[in-house]
């Protein structure tokens, strides 16, 4: 029987990665990956620059290598233009992703740059609107050594028959276009807030493996919202978080609170809960130390996707660092009194 769920996840993946209706890599802490998110984020920091790892892991015990394992890492900064005294500032960076699908079979790479402007729209730097641009390169790649089709399937899986697939390519690669916006707002110093949308894939690659016709990458459409405010024990924080995605006509909506526990100076507990609803719940847990915050999130499998996958966990685990270059210089952004 597991020999069949194994066969079976893996004509499951191949029918997302190369089907009609292929899918964006998505990640439960969302929030961690903020130029993936939407670029308007570039550069919008409690510092002066920000290095992001993140690192998923799903459906671990299906394969026993995982059916997909999703390493990527951002680096961004802050800066003013030539007028030091304006409030408005600039924001540049890059993310770097990889995930592999079915245990390596389908591999999917991005590399996008990625620019933003921040535009103070009062004179006490109390409300900003962000606008984002990034683009890049995409490429995806198939093993079809390693591939299990429905022709080869004869109760346990045989891939010594003919799969009747024509493939035409074992790779696809092209350019990325995806556009984003912002509104963040900071009413006190106990309080501050966000939200945005963004476009991706407006250039929209075509990912043809087969023969057959045109299978384009659809456009994503991201909106998110979260906030950050004191709670009435001054070492206590709550962080809610939302997003909704649309691609392909199928709809994605994340949920999620993290609570911050000051305990010192430097060091501070992480814990929180969130819901991927009619998919996943999730339970959050980390630490932060000297502007490093580390993050481990569980979720589990609850939809009916398919018997393989379901109450299966994916795991996924951030380390991020916000710094500044002067110490004696307070960023742009005025979330820094947060920190």
């Amino acid at each position: 029987m597991k020999c069949c769920y194994k066969i079976f996840a893996v004509l499951f993946l191949l029918a997302s990665g190369i089907g009609l209706t292929a899918q964006d890599i998505h990640f439960s802490q969302f929030y961690n990956m903020p130029l993936h998110q939407n670029p308007a984020l570039t550069g919008h920091i409690p510092g002066s620059y920000r290095a992001k790892v993140l690192y998923r892991n799903q459906w671990n015990t299906i394969t026993g290598g995982g059916v997909y394992s999703t390493p990527a890492i951002s680096f961004d900064m802050n800066f003013k233009p030539g007028n030091q005294e304006s409030l408005n500032s600039l924001g540049a960076g890059i993310v770097v992703l990889n995930d592999q699908t079915g245990g390596g079979d389908f591999n999917n790479t991005l590399i996008l740059a990625s620019a933003a402007y921040h535009l103070a729209l009062d004179k006490k730097g109390k409300s900003y609107m962000s606008f984002g641009v990034q683009g890049g390169y995409i490429t995806k790649r198939v093993d079809q050594a390693n591939l299990v089709f429905g022709n080869q399937f004869d109760g346990s899986g045989n891939a010594t028959l003919a799969s009747n697939e024509n493939f035409t390519n074992n790779s696809v690669s092209g350019g990325d276009l995806r556009v984003g916006v912002a509104y963040s707002g900071y009413p006190s110093n106990k309080m501050n807030y966000k939200f945005g949308g963004s476009y991706m894939h407006i250039i929209g690659l075509n990912e043809e493996f087969i023969s057959g016709g045109e299978n384009k990458l659809p456009g994503r459409i991201a909106i998110f919202g979260q906030a950050e405010f004191l709670t009435g024990n001054p070492k206590l924080k709550v962080k809610p978080e939302v997003q909704f995605m649309n691609q392909a006509k199928v709809n994605e909506i994340n949920l999620t609170t993290n609570l911050a526990y000051q305990l010192g100076a430097d060091f501070g507990l992480l814990f929180g809960a969130g819901y991927r609803i009619g998919d996943a719940p999730l339970a959050n847990a980390g630490f932060t130390f000297k502007g490093v915050e580390l993050l481990a999130t569980y979720d589990v499998n609850v939809s009916q996707l398919s018997p393989a996958s379901r109450y299966q966990g994916g795991f996924e685990i951030s380390l991020g660092y916000i710094g500044r270059i002067k110490k004696s210089v307070e960023p742009n952004l005025p979330c820094i009194r947060f920190y």
